[in-house]
């Protein structure tokens, strides 16, 4: 049986995978040897082999083709899209006030014209949005100043008015401001202590 080397020397001095098998067989070497050296399967070999025989080329086996494969781009395959197809609109109109929408890639959306005109928004105005579980709902600004007055409790005859509180909670800190530091922080701990029992009281 011919060395290593001498299979080595062989095998270079082919060029193709089908007559390095036929020197290999012509000095001797077995089918399934050829087969390890090679790095192919016996069923190549013996294809190469066999075909030879009969004067026809050898069958071609799947996984052993000799020619590189070919990949085709996806827009290319059978039953994709390919790429120059029209982009998905912006949105969707599906009736009853349902709309699909496309996020942008930047994570915004393009609302309706229906929508606008229903909310009463237009370019550069602002809307209300809030989130509810799995829901995302848009408001306009007449649902939105409804919701935010049920939030505030309505002023009651003889409460003090809110603009009212503010103004005196300015002349407070205004005078506090004007007192030594010490003296300042005293009252303010005595008008606090005052303040937390009234609450306390009323409540």
């Amino acid at each position: 049986m011919p060395d290593a080397e001498h299979a080595a020397r062989i095998v270079a001095s082919q060029a193709t995978v089908s007559d390095k098998i036929r020197a290999l067989n012509a000095a001797g070497y077995p089918r399934a040897e050829i087969a390890r050296l090679l790095g192919k399967r016996y069923q190549h070999v013996r294809n190469v082999l066999e075909g030879d025989k009969v004067g026809r080329a050898a069958p071609a086996v799947a996984g052993v083709a000799e020619e590189p494969a070919v990949f085709k781009r996806d827009d290319e395959r059978p039953g994709r899209r390919p790429s120059s197809a029209p982009p998905r609109p912006e949105f969707e109109d599906r009736g009853r006030g349902i709309f699909r929408l496309s996020v942008r890639p930047d994570g915004s959306v393009l609302l309706p014209p229906s929508v606008l005109e229903a909310l009463e928004l237009k370019g550069g105005s602002s809307v209300v949005g809030r989130l509810e579980g799995d829901t995302f709902i848009f408001e306009g600004p007449d649902e939105a100043s409804r919701r935010i007055r049920e939030l505030i409790p309505p002023w009651q005859p003889g409460e003090p008015l809110a603009s009212d509180e503010l103004i005196a909670e300015r002349r407070r800190e205004a005078a506090w401001e004007a007192l030594p530091f010490e003296e300042a922080r005293a009252q303010r701990a005595a008008f606090e202590a005052a303040r937390a029992k009234q609450t306390a009281e009323d409540g």
